[in-house]
């Protein structure tokens, strides 16, 4: 994995929490996400977080930002690497004692960052496997597992998600060779930690999305037929994850997953992810007529979109009172 990294700034004493941005472009996006940082968690020490950009964007126009947010805590990094690989590289440029990785438009709720920083002071001796769902579970809570078969089960596919991936760094650097997956390196990194003592999925409502319209590019419906699943097998054939785990999974790939990625393609059209070989990859892990069902399960989807909704304004409505 050759690439080229070109760092703006000299390093800084060693941060509580790196927060990881994986940037190619999107300026506006990534700027709302800093602001959310800076401004709306105003309240948190420079001292105790590093912002870490690499950007794989050779126009590099990402590297503005750093000026216009001129805080000695932010440090940009231009990466020539190959598409999701920048996962992997911006995690390699980071000093704090939790990495955290997080998608350029995902921004943090006011407050957040410093219930993010106790929670790594909490866990700094026993160094959990930690895990950020953002509510996708409708947990809206921190819990604590002893197997990684458990961990990986409560969150199903999840891990999938790179904002939600997070590692020590004393963790990171002890890993000598992992085999990274053109998709997903985060999940590549994220299962050589299966021998933890104890894991924790947290939960709670803490990111906002940024809605990227018309989002396009790379074949997602390969991602989660092939190479997804692949990194789940992989998991099973080792004895990290249990037959029922692996199978809860792809289930709820095949039946919630893969409805949703076929409705904003061909029903909202806020999406336009390539779909080329769709039919014939879905053979591979899922049970036969898992294709025509993904299907009968579109018209589901909207339901679960609005239930999805109501959560969180539910949630937030409680986090007010």
């Amino acid at each position: 994995m050759e690439h080229k990294a070109y760092n703006d700034k000299g390093f800084m004493k060693e941060p509580i929490v790196s927060i990881c941005l994986p940037c190619y472009g999107r300026v506006e996006y990534v700027r709302r996400t800093l602001k959310s940082i800076y401004e709306y968690n105003s309240d948190v020490s420079l001292d105790d977080y590093e912002i870490v950009i690499s950007d794989n964007d050779p126009k590099q126009n990402i590297r503005s930002l750093v000026s216009e947010f001129n805080f000695p805590n932010i440090h940009y990094h231009y990466t020539e690497c190959e598409g999701f690989m920048n996962s992997y590289y911006v995690l390699t440029y980071a000093n704090g004692k939790l990495l955290k990785l997080h998608n350029s438009q995902v921004l943090f709720r006011k407050g957040v960052l410093a219930e993010l920083i106790n929670e790594v002071k909490v866990n700094l001796v026993k160094k959990p496997l930690i895990f950020y769902t953002n509510g996708l579970l409708y947990k809206n809570k921190s819990k604590e597992f002893e197997t990684f078969d458990e961990f990986f089960y409560a969150m199903s596919y999840w891990p999938s998600w790179s904002n939600g991936f997070s590692i020590w760094k004393e963790d990171f650097e002890k890993i000598e060779k992992v085999s990274l997956n053109k998709l997903f390196p985060h999940t590549s990194l994220f299962i050589t930690q299966h021998f933890k003592k104890k894991f924790v999925v947290n939960d709670n409502h803490w990111f906002e999305t940024q809605r990227v319209k018309g989002r396009s590019g790379h074949n997602k419906f390969e991602a989660f037929t092939i190479e997804f699943p692949s990194l789940v097998d992989e998991c099973y054939q080792n004895k990290w994850l249990t037959l029922k785990t692996k199978k809860h999974i792809l289930y709820d790939i095949m039946i919630g997953y893969l409805p949703t990625l076929l409705f904003n393609k061909y029903v909202a059209r806020i999406e336009n992810y390539e779909i080329a070989g769709y039919k014939n990859n879905i053979k591979r892990y899922f049970p036969p007529k898992s294709y025509w069902l993904t299907w009968i399960c579109v018209p589901l989807v909207p339901f679960k979109m609005v239930a999805r909704r109501l959560h969180v304004m539910l949630q937030q409505y409680k986090t007010e009172m």
